[in-house]
């Protein structure tokens, strides 16, 4: 339908409406120009009916179709909000997974081995996953049996929290957190309980992930210690071994946190010897002291 606004009133005085005149003179018995300034007349009403019926279908159109985008509008609005909350739904879906905690599965063909390492306790396995440095005792027979008997008597201590991750808070067992009361340092560990201890330390570490050249580096550590010409030539030789390694861990560990730490399987013969004569002196010294006593009691006793 044609826009009636682009109408233009037709010619009624044209020889087009002769014939339309006429008939209306006859019939109205008006003159000439009073019939066809009723033809304009009538005509401009109808126009006008028409003008203002075709804005009104537009009007109405408009506003049909101002409602359909805003409808649109709406859906769409409605549906990203809807796949918004689908996707922080899927998001805490995925992380509240993530927190939950997993359980490995089993290779089938892998049969039981000969022999269980013993476990230290749980304090200590979170030291060694964070990579921090531990005493070797509580690595040895008597340090895992005092960790089972430790871990038996706390159970009942319920959880605390940890940081993880330097951000997100977690529950752990009290055991995770609990040193044991009977730790004793390297240097005063006896020769046998120090390789027998550094054995399990080994194996717990390559366990932990440590890496590889770390691990490669204590056990040569360990095994020039064990094999040092020191202990067949001094009565104080495994004495100056445990020094030397109770030191040296330490410093290496203290080291290793600031990117400085030195190569720990090449042993310091200087240092080694410069700990044999400082643990010789204090021998020597004990002794005097014991001379000393000895000679003041024997002094006493003739006085009495």
């Amino acid at each position: 339908m044609a826009d009636p606004n682009n109408e233009v009133c037709p010619d009624f005085t044209s020889a087009a409406y002769d014939e339309i005149r006429e008939n209306l003179i006859r019939a109205s018995g008006q003159t000439e120009a009073q019939v066809t300034n009723w033809m304009v007349v009538s005509w401009t009403q109808s126009h006008h009916k028409h003008v203002d019926e075709w804005n009104q279908e537009r009007e109405q159109e408009e506003h049909d179709a101002a409602k359909v985008v805003q409808a649109r509008a709406q859906q769409e609005e409605e549906e990203e909000i809807h796949e918004q909350q689908e996707a922080e739904a899927e998001k805490e879906h995925l992380d509240a997974e993530k927190k939950k905690p997993k359980m490995n599965g089993f290779n089938t063909t892998l049969t039981i081995g000969d022999v269980i390492t013993p476990h230290p306790a749980q304090y200590v396995i979170s030291k060694i996953n964070n990579f921090e440095y531990t005493e070797l005792w509580y690595f040895s027979p008597e340090g895992c049996k005092d960790a089972q008997h430790s871990s038996q008597s706390t159970a009942k201590d319920g959880y605390g929290l940890t940081q993880v991750d330097n951000a997100i808070l977690a529950l752990r067992p009290l055991s995770a957190f609990k040193t044991l009361k009977h730790s004793i340092p390297d240097h005063e560990l006896s020769f046998l309980t120090f390789l027998r201890a550094k054995n399990t330390f080994l194996t717990h570490i390559s366990k932990a992930k440590w890496p590889q050249g770390n691990i490669d580096a204590l056990f040569l550590f360990f095994w020039h210690l064990e094999n040092h010409p020191i202990r067949n030539n001094s009565d104080i030789s495994n004495l100056v071994i445990l020094h030397y390694a109770s030191r040296l861990r330490q410093d290496w560990h203290d080291r290793l946190k600031h990117d400085k730490a030195f190569n720990i399987g090449v042993l310091n013969e200087n240092l080694i010897c410069a700990i044999n004569d400082e643990l010789w002196d204090k021998v020597c010294y004990a002794k005097l002291l014991q001379v000393g006593a000895n000679e003041l009691y024997k002094m006493e006793h003739m006085l009495t």
